[in-house]
């Protein structure tokens, strides 16, 4: 069984080393054509091709981890949320190299850890898929954000009103897909927890994470959209008063 997993990751990371290859390639390719022809289209072009992937490949992903959730003996992997503490033995530290004279115990423990568990209650289950599906949204609607700017870029347009509409939009997901997404994941995670621990299935140590923490990134995303809306605002102004004039 651990041979056969093994293989499953070596053949996925043979796979993004394929991957992150051809995209250097692409880009590398694209670079030198900008420079031959004296203008930047082809990168452009490779910048439109690889966000509208993403996008798509991002928002599929979702759509197969939200079945999984569903799925019999189907366990997508999720992050645990747990509190264990215990006392680490003075051979073991000294083995380390650490110098553990004079102080009886050394404790360690851990937080978070990814794992995948079966019999999970639908109630937890859901948490788990909504966070999953609340994080993806996030990096569809900046991926597509980026594409649609490229596109309007090959076309001439790059202040296209829609540009600055759909940035208020994605920043709008920004702010509430991402707190959501960290906020589900936790609670999620915190439930898994106490639903392993109630089974049985978990060390004696170990109890499930109470609260919630926040990484304010969602918001600072946010703002930066919402300026670039702004400004994708104003240059289309600018540039229909100059068409205007022209």
């Amino acid at each position: 069984m651990v041979s056969g997993l093994w293989g499953w990751h070596f053949v996925l990371l043979l796979a993004l080393l394929a991957v992150v290859a051809a995209v250097v390639f692409s880009v590398i390719v694209a670079i030198r054509r900008s420079r031959a022809q004296g203008t930047a289209a082809p990168v452009v072009q490779l910048a439109l091709t690889i966000s509208a992937a993403w996008a798509g490949l991002t928002l599929l992903g979702a759509i197969l981890t939200t079945v999984f959730w569903f799925t019999p003996q189907t366990y997508p992997g999720f992050e645990l949320r747990v509190r264990s503490y215990w006392p680490v033995s003075d051979a073991w530290a000294s083995g380390q190299g650490l110098d553990v004279e004079g102080v009886p115990r050394i404790f360690g423990g851990f937080t978070d850890a990814q794992v995948t568990a079966s019999g999970l209650s639908l109630s937890t289950r859901m948490l788990l898929a909504a966070g999953d599906l609340a994080g993806s949204l996030v990096t569809v609607s900046i991926a597509l954000l980026v594409a649609l700017a490229c596109f309007r870029l090959i076309q001439g347009r790059p202040f296209a009103p829609e540009i600055a509409r759909l940035s208020l939009v994605a920043a709008a997901i920004c702010l509430v897909g991402g707190v959501a997404s960290q906020v589900l994941h936790q609670l999620g995670g915190g439930s898994a927890a106490r639903e392993v621990i109630a089974a049985g299935n978990a060390p004696e140590s170990l109890i499930a994470a109470m609260g919630v923490s926040i990484d304010w990134w969602p918001v600072a995303a946010a703002v930066g959209l919402s300026a670039a809306s702004v400004l994708f605002r104003f240059g289309s102004r600018l540039q229909r008063d100059t068409d205007l004039l022209v």
